[in-house]
């Protein structure tokens, strides 16, 4: 059976990739053995949506490869010949391929409403397994409309990437990979007009067609036309399908800080409409030490929170992202990117890397 990978590729694009992954496939297969039960593409790639890249007229994929493992037994994985399979097809496609945390079946009837699994099961290709593994296994609660909460999470994460990118602009550490900056820019752009649809109960899995969700909900909600994302959310769109087509752009920046301008708006608006408070600056909302996600900071979580916060060399019974959400404005709106800045926002950033 053909499948389509990036609507925008051409049928051998497809084809290319359609070998490569029933290769990688037959190499997982044979290191789980019986353990595995299912293999899933999720990801832009697993909603035929990845990206194209055009390189001396030739197609390549752009984005990474995300795979989830569903498994007997998670403590039998060999994590050692997986990652041996990562590197292997990384280097044969020239992209990250990346495997999460493996699942059993009784995890995937327990998930929590996030839309990480929301976005998965609305959006894979099984490549071995049954093919209805997550729909006939997913709960209620994840087939739902992501909760507002998510909107938060994601301008938490869209925003550590940015402060990521700041970090490489200003000569705080260097250039991860090739087009990072530009790349984490249009993530940006593309995750704050997502942050308003999840707030405002509008987002649906695909991409293609957000961009017209988002016009309509700025038609009917002065807010959000106040906010001016669309435009912006278009052209990372364009990025997102075919990168190539940006090839020469620059975020410099005074780009990044307009960019950090617009996170802090998309902020104070998408919190406005879920808590029901109101903030009339990024300063305002970080001094605020109200709960963010109450889930996480149950009087049930505070042993765990109390073993997070020690990990990291900190006391307390919130859980450690409560006070990224307080960090993160201050250190995207800053003027003043000295060495105490650095310091700071290199500290947020490998606090994020361990609790995003």
């Amino acid at each position: 059976m053909k499948r389509c990978y990036a609507f925008h590729g051409s049928e051998g694009f497809n084809a290319r990739l359609d070998a490569v992954l029933a290769a990688l496939s037959r190499d997982v297969e044979v290191a789980m053995g019986d353990n595995l039960t299912a293999l899933i593409l999720g990801g832009g790639y697993g909603r035929g949506e990845g990206g194209v890249e055009i390189r001396d007229e030739c197609e390549y994929p752009y984005n990474d490869l995300d795979f989830t493992l569903v498994v007997n037994r998670v403590a039998a994985v060999p994590h050692a010949a997986l990652e041996a399979i990562s590197r292997k097809y990384a280097q044969k496609l020239g992209i990250h391929v990346d495997f999460s945390r493996p699942l059993t079946l009784e995890a995937i009837r327990h998930w929590p409403p996030w839309l990480m699994w929301f976005d998965l099961l609305n959006g894979h290709m099984v490549l071995t397994g049954p093919r209805d593994i997550l729909t006939a296994n997913a709960p209620e609660g994840v087939r739902a409309h992501p909760p507002a909460i998510e909107a938060l999470r994601l301008l938490l994460n869209r925003g550590a990437g940015l402060l990521w990118a700041m970090r490489v602009v200003h000569g705080a550490e260097p250039e991860p990979d090739r087009g990072f900056v530009v790349r984490n820019y249009y993530k940006l752009l593309l995750g704050l007009g997502d942050a308003v649809l999840i707030s405002r109960g509008r987002f649906a899995t695909p991409y293609r067609g957000r961009d017209k969700l988002l016009a309509a909900l700025a038609e009917e909600d002065r807010a959000v036309a106040g906010l001016g994302l669309l435009d912006s959310y278009v052209d990372a769109l364009r990025f997102k399908f075919s990168p190539h087509d940006f090839n020469g752009v620059v975020i410099d920046d005074d780009a990044l800080k307009q960019a950090a301008v617009l996170w802090s708006a998309t902020l104070l608006d998408s919190e406005a409409h879920r808590t029901g408070h109101a903030w009339n600056s990024p300063d305002a909302y970080a001094a605020d030490a109200f709960v963010r996600e109450r889930t996480m900071n149950a009087a049930t979580e505070w042993p765990r929170n109390v073993v997070r916060n020690l990990r990291v060399k900190r006391l307390g019974l919130r859980h450690p992202r409560e006070s990224l959400y307080r960090a993160m404005p201050l250190l995207l709106a800053t003027e003043d990117t000295g060495n105490g800045w650095r310091e700071r926002s290199g500290a947020a950033l490998a606090l994020w890397n361990r609790y995003n």
